[in-house]
């Protein structure tokens, strides 16, 4: 699915979500940064990130609204796309 990003990744160790399963996502446009528990990645635009959702993860735009493509489980969808 398409999702475009417009607010910035949630910060404190509280904000980060843990699930089973595995989250996938290309950038098409602007910056993602992917808290990864102690980690930042910053995924820009053509590249891509997968990783296990049991690690404390969160994701946001970074500078901007970006816009990426995502596979996601179902209960990547449940915790993700909450409005």
């Amino acid at each position: 699915m398409r999702i475009r990003l417009a607010k910035p990744a949630p910060r404190g160790t509280d904000a980060l979500g843990v699930h089973f399963g595995r989250d996938w996502f290309t950038v098409l446009s602007g910056t993602v940064e992917l808290l990864l528990r102690e980690r930042t990645i910053m995924v820009e635009a053509g590249e891509a990130a997968e990783f296990s959702t049991m690690i404390p993860h969160a994701f946001g735009a970074h500078d901007g609204p970006a816009e990426i493509i995502c596979i996601l489980d179902q209960e990547g969808q449940r915790t993700h796309l909450q409005p």
